[in-house]
Order: structure tokens, then sequence, then C-alpha cells
């Protein structure tokens, strides 16, 4: 028998109410808000889907004039679908449009370039153009470049420059030649700032572009008109980062040498009955010193030779009668003779040269810069408990002579007397209390994993029964059309209604809350029988 489809629509519904009855109110709950957010979440989709989607028609910077001549043009074409920034100095297009627009406005000269770089002077520059008109293009062709170059600083947006170049005189010495001055102004991005190493690139990169400018004739000054004024580099970021290195250095030195003896007297007395503090002074100074030594080759203050020279001289001169004229002439000078010596005389002269090489020493030392000055160390020491405030000195001079070595070390002093050593150390008696909050913290954190791994598995194992509850309600066998025949009721169950005067209704109510199993049965003959 061939049904209606009113029939075949009331048998959906009816089974529809039917697995909807069996639900629980949880499951109905669960149902409903799953469909309620896949409907939420496919609207959301469906909705940011259709939206047009729009992209800048130039990622470049673009001046409100060029974007006026863009928007005029547009319009013009009948293109409507764009949008302008706030600022005015950005169009937006969709993203399907974007390419098409740029090449149809790239052929018709957009945007327009305003600015003069050095292209100008391969293009048609008249014949007659005096040497005025091209020192103009010139400088508006220098500025436009030295503009551009800055604008590839990282967090420079924008830039202008205004040079003042100096006029070449055949008449000028070199010496006496008008300096270039500059005069710039940047706009830095939001957010950004600028630090002393990126200031001086802007002034090197201007003054090394344009000729015959130095640095002290540039001016830069950002949107907020504030001067970026040019900064020694070590007073301001390197002192900071100097100083923070230096102390990290310190601090490393002195971590280590107190794990050291940490280590050290830990194994002897044991880990919890002795603490160690240290406390070093460095010297950062580099010192760099140049000797020039003299030295004797041997011990007797003699040197090694190197040339000798012996020379032996002798003369002998033997004696002659006086002479010349008695009186004077007039201008002559008065002379008298002399008296008369007769004899011989004997000179001997004898020489010895030795030269001697000596040892020259140059020396060039450079002290390092990282050189413990001074040292602290304090040991705490937990005593006996028969002498709480007490350490026997047999611990005492133990502890001393382990540190006093290390003291020494660090110093670089062997020489130090033990007193000067006995200063730089402290032992004192301490009860040391043990550090119970890593333990408190170990169980606590024990706690935490174990009831987040408890409360993972509950989630997990409620997600699996639910996925399987539902699969098993998904597929449960449909209902073949073919004749079922019941099996026969129990003795037990036919009691059931025997027993009971109530009516029919009733009798299916009370059967659905007890057995829902033989009440799906019954469902199932009775609707075979409608069928047939």
């Amino acid at each position: 028998m061939k049904r209606s489809w009113t029939d075949q629509l009331k048998k959906v519904k009816d089974l529809f109410s039917n697995y909807w009855k069996e639900r629980s109110t949880k499951q109905k709950w669960f149902i409903i808000g799953t469909f309620l957010f896949l409907f939420a979440a496919l609207s959301s989709f469906v909705f940011f889907a259709s939206r047009p989607q729009y992209v800048p028609l130039y990622t470049g910077q673009l001046t409100t004039r060029e974007v006026g001549d863009i928007k005029a043009e547009l319009d013009k074409e009948g293109y409507t679908n764009y949008q302008v920034s706030d600022n005015g100095m950005m169009i937006q297009v969709q993203k399907k449009d974007a390419a098409d627009l740029v090449v149809n406005l790239a052929s018709k000269g957009y945007p327009k370039d305003s600015t003069i770089n050095y292209d100008v002077f391969s293009q048609n520059l008249s014949f007659g153009a005096t040497d005025r008109q091209y020192d103009i293009l010139e400088r508006q062709a220098m500025q436009s470049q030295v503009a551009d170059v800055l604008k590839n600083v990282d967090g420079i947006k924008n830039a202008e420059v205004i040079l003042t170049l100096s006029e070449k005189s055949v008449f000028v010495k070199q010496d006496q030649e008008q300096k270039a001055s500059a005069s710039v102004m940047v706009e830095v991005e939001p957010g950004a700032e600028l630090n002393a190493n990126q200031i001086r690139a802007l002034y090197t990169l201007v003054s090394k572009s344009v000729p015959n400018l130095p640095i002290g004739n540039i001016t830069i000054m950002n949107q907020y008109s504030e001067t970026l004024a040019l900064r020694d580099v070590d007073t301001d970021e390197q002192a900071l980062d100097q100083y923070e290195k230096q102390r990290k250095i310190q601090q490393d030195i002195q971590q280590d040498i107190q794990q050291s003896l940490q280590s050290l007297l830990g194994t002897i007395l044991g880990t919890d009955k002795v603490y160690v503090h240290t406390f070093v002074k460095m010297n950062f100074d580099k010192v760099k010193t140049e000797e020039q030594l003299v030295k004797p080759t041997d011990k007797e203050n003699n040197g090694i030779v190197v040339s000798s020279e012996k020379t032996s001289k002798s003369s002998t001169n033997s004696g002659a009668n006086a002479g010349g004229v008695v009186g004077t002439g007039e201008t002559d000078v008065p002379g008298y003779p002399a008296s008369n010596t007769n004899g011989e005389s004997t000179n001997d002269e004898t020489s010895d040269k030795v030269n001697y090489e000596i040892n020259r020493i140059n020396n060039k030392v450079i002290k390092s810069p990282y050189e413990i000055d001074d040292i602290t160390i304090n040991v705490g020491v937990e005593p006996d408990p028969s002498s709480p405030n007490k350490l026997s000195m047999a611990t005492q001079d133990s502890i001393r002579n382990i540190v006093s070595n290390t003291v020494r070390t660090a110093l670089g002093h062997p020489d130090l007397t033990q007193k000067e050593v006995d200063q730089r150390i402290t032992i004192f008696p301490h009860t040391l209390e043990k550090n119970t909050a890593l333990e408190n913290q170990a169980k606590n954190n024990g706690l935490y994993i174990g009831a987040a791994a408890a409360g993972i598995l509950l989630i997990g194992g409620l997600v699996w029964f639910l996925v399987r509850r539902r699969k098993q309600d998904e597929f449960e066998p449909e209902l073949k059309p073919k004749m079922v025949i019941p099996p026969p009721m129990k003795e037990k169950e036919i009691d059931y209604f025997s027993e009971q005067d109530m009516s029919v209704e009733r009798q299916l109510t009370k059967l659905l809350n007890q057995r829902p199993e033989d009440f799906s049965k019954v469902i199932r003959a009775l609707l075979y029988e409608e069928e047939a």
C-alpha cells in the first residue's frame, strides 16, 4: 500500500518527537547550543566573505595634491568603488580592480611626480639655458636626491631638504671659500625614536652627499619642531651599556667564586650547613705602558765588545839658536832676542778605544681591564647544637685555609701577609633555616599537575561519551517496511497489565517510564499493524 506524503511527514515528525523526548535536558541544551553556534558561524562567514576587500591603490607616500588628481581621474572614468583614508593621504580600491586601475592611471601619467632629480639633465634641457638656470636645477635635483636617501633610513617616513651651496670663484682661496649649509625636516614614523647612532647616520649622509658641506652646517628637525642634535654616542647609550656590561662581569665573577667555595665547603661540612657570600671590587681601566730598559750583559756592568782601537805615537824634538834682528822699525812690534837653548825633547802618546754594546729592552705592557682590586668573603657555618653561638677553632682554621688560597689567587698577590688575608675573610656561626619553600612548591606542583590531568581525563571522557552516544543515535538502523512479528509477551508482562486496572494511556505512560525498550517494541508492532 502506497503511503501519501502527509503520512510520511507525520511519521518523520513522530520519529523526531520520540527522539527528542528520549534525550535528557543536558543533551537537549547541547544540541540547541551546537545548532546556534553553527548558525552564527555560518552567518559570520557568509557576511565577511561577501564583503568586498579594499587594498591601497599605491603603497608609497602620496601628497594630498596627488590624491586629489587621482580621485578626479577615477571620477572622470566613472569608477566610484573607492575609499579615501581619514587623513586624505591614501586611496583604497577593491582588490580585484587594483591592478587594472594602476596600469590605466600609469598610462595617463598618474601619480604625477613634482620633484626634480638628476634625470632632468638627460632630458630635453634647452640649448640656451644660462648658468643660473643650470645651478637652480642642480640644487633642486640634489635636494630631491638627498631626501630620497633619507627616506630609506629605518624610522624616517618622509624628508624635506633645503640646501645652500657654496659659490665657486677663482679669486677666493680654498681655505677662505664659503661652506655649504643644509636644513633638513624629517617626519618620524609614529612610535619610532631615533637613537644617537641613527642621528649621526643622518648627519653623515647629508654631509657626504653635498660637496663642501661640513657637519657643523647641518640642522635636522623632526615634525614636532624638535632639533635632532648630534650627540656623542659614548655619553649616551654606550655609557649605560658599558655600565651594564661591567656590572654583569662583576656579578659573574662573584657568582663563580661563591659557587666554587659553596660546592667545596658544602662537600666537607654539608650542603645545608654552610653559606658563602662573596663581594669583589673590579678595576676596568685599560692601562698601556711602554718601558725602555738598558741593562749590561754581565755582572761586571760590561757590555759586548763591538770594536776596539789602540794607537801609539812617539816624537823627538832638537833645540836651535835664537835669531832675529834687534830693534824695531816704524811699523814693527818691539822684539827682543831670545836666550840660547840647546837640547832635545821626546813626546810619547798612547790611546786605547773600546766600544761596548749593552742590552736595550723595549717593553709594551697592556694591563688587562678586568682585574680584581679587592675581595671580601663571608662564610656562615651552622654550629654544633652543644655550642650554638660558637665555632671550634679547628673548623675555623680549616675554612680559613681554604678561603685564604682563594683570596690570594683572586687578587694575584701571593706575597700577601696572613693578616692582610684574614682582614678579607669573615667566618661566623649561624643557624641556617632549611629551604622548605621549594619542597612545598614541588608538592603543590604535583597536586596541581594531578588535578589538571584528572580534569583533562574527565573532560575527554565526557566528550568521548557524547560523541559515541551521538553516533549510536545517528547510525540506528532505520525501520524496514516488512512484516515483523513481535515476540510473544511473557507471563510477567501479561500479569503486569492484568493486575492493574487502568486506562491504556496510563498503562503506556507507565510502560514508557519503567520499560522504554518494551514500549518501543509495542509502538513498532502497532505501526506495522496499521501499515498492513
